[in-house]
């Protein structure tokens, strides 16, 4: 039987060059660390650990837009709206340039990070 979060990263519907990016990310660790450090990684495992990181710091910005929205609604002045629009705004500049410096599409990046909520539930 498959471990659950291989089971979903394998329906995570990653196109053939994704996994191919995935597998060359995954060949440079083996050659750059000692056999015995890598002996437990697998390329399931690294892209579990590649979603885990993807949504490290959105997840704040995230709790920052839902506590923003909750203070506008709650003081009824719904002139406060404007910060969750900047923090989305920055989440966004976020996503994307954690997607550029790991040499991937927004695409890529927001399977990730579905993935990585996936893996909560």
């Amino acid at each position: 039987m498959m471990p659950d979060y291989k089971a979903k990263v394998a329906n995570a519907e990653f196109s053939i060059r994704k996994l191919l990016g995935f597998k060359r990310h995954f060949r440079q660790l083996k050659a750059t660390y000692h056999p015995n450090l890598t002996t437990e990684l697998t390329l399931p495992v690294l892209i579990k650990e590649e979603a885990r990181k993807s949504i490290i710091m959105t997840r704040y910005y995230i709790v920052a837009i839902l506590l923003s929205t909750l203070a506008a609604y709650m003081f009824s002045d719904w002139s406060y709206l404007y910060m969750p629009a900047c923090m989305l705004f920055f989440a966004l500049l976020d996503v994307r340039s954690s997607a550029r410096e790991a040499d991937r599409t927004i695409a890529c990046q927001t399977k990730l990070m579905v993935l990585a909520i996936k893996m909560w539930f």
